[in-house]
């Protein structure tokens, strides 16, 4: 396949392979997305992005933190640069302490405070605003909205790229059950909201490609169509969650969420079996 080509990766939701794979003396293999912006290959299948310009650079996310992660970062930048939390998951905050200061939406904190624990904090952690500008030279970027996945998740919008750095609020599997998640009703509100903006792919905190915009679609219509008793009831670390599992032409969906993120009566839960194991196909 051609590079940038529109591809459907085995019958999955559409994306834009690009880049090559790389890696540098510290271990981390990087993928090239576009000029100067990285996904960078933590554990577990989970990626940060690093995005240079002339003047700035931008850091999303930390990852599990079980390496150093700064030395990897100036190493490849020489330039300032920020460090921005998109949500606050352990495998996205884990990497937080080798920096001096990270970032993050103000209704986020208590997540991350709840994940990181009673322990002093190695860092400081500073609020940055919805809607705020950065520019990085010639790149500029803004902060947008994404709640859902937890409450203060957000994205990194690069305007000229037309690209959304989403974190893990538009991934293919959304996860609505660990803690500061929202609800089923107010996930698909920002869907819909999301949809509007002027970006035209997105970047997600568990894959080294860029997906079409179209791909958000097919969660919406998931929601709207979801059918209770077509549910797979799953354990999820540790979670009684269930599945909503979609596929049309704009891509797939599978939504994991436990029962008091359902809008609706009692008479609308989910009622699918079980599938007797743990929830290991879908890890977001």
């Amino acid at each position: 396949m051609n590079e940038g080509g529109l591809a459907r990766q085995a019958g999955f939701s559409h994306s834009l392979m690009k880049g090559k794979h790389m890696e540098n003396k510290h271990s981390y293999s990087y993928t090239k997305i576009r000029e100067d912006i990285w996904q960078i290959a933590e554990d577990k299948g989970v990626y940060c992005t690093l995005m240079k310009g002339e003047s700035l650079a931008i850091l999303v996310d930390t990852g599990y933190g079980h390496r150093n992660l700064r030395t990897f970062v100036e190493e490849e930048i020489k330039t300032p640069y920020l460090v921005i939390n998109s949500h606050g998951h352990p495998d996205h905050i884990g990497g937080n302490h080798w920096f001096d200061d990270v970032y993050a939406a103000k209704r986020e904190w208590d997540v991350i405070s709840h994940f990181e624990g009673q322990g002093e904090r190695a860092y400081q952690l500073k609020e940055i605003e919805l809607g705020r500008e950065i520019s990085l030279g010639s790149r500029h970027v803004q902060i947008v909205d994404l709640p859902g996945h937890t409450k203060g998740s957000i994205g990194v919008l690069v305007q000229e790229e037309k690209l959304l750095i989403a974190g893990d609020a538009l991934n293919q599997g959304l996860w609505l059950f660990n803690y500061g998640s929202l609800s089923m009703q107010e996930l698909l509100e920002m869907l819909q909201k999301v949809v509007q903006m002027d970006f035209d792919t997105y970047l997600c905190g568990h894959s080294n490609q860029e997906y079409l915009k179209e791909n958000i679609y097919a969660h919406i219509h998931n929601i709207e169509q979801l059918k209770p008793d077509k549910c797979i009831r799953c354990n999820t670390i540790g979670f009684d969650t269930y599945c909503s599992s979609y596929k049309d032409d704009c891509g797939i969906s599978d939504i994991v969420f436990t029962i008091d993120k359902m809008n609706g009566s009692e008479d609308d839960k989910p009622v699918g079996t079980s599938d007797g194991r743990e929830n290991e196909r879908i890890v977001y």
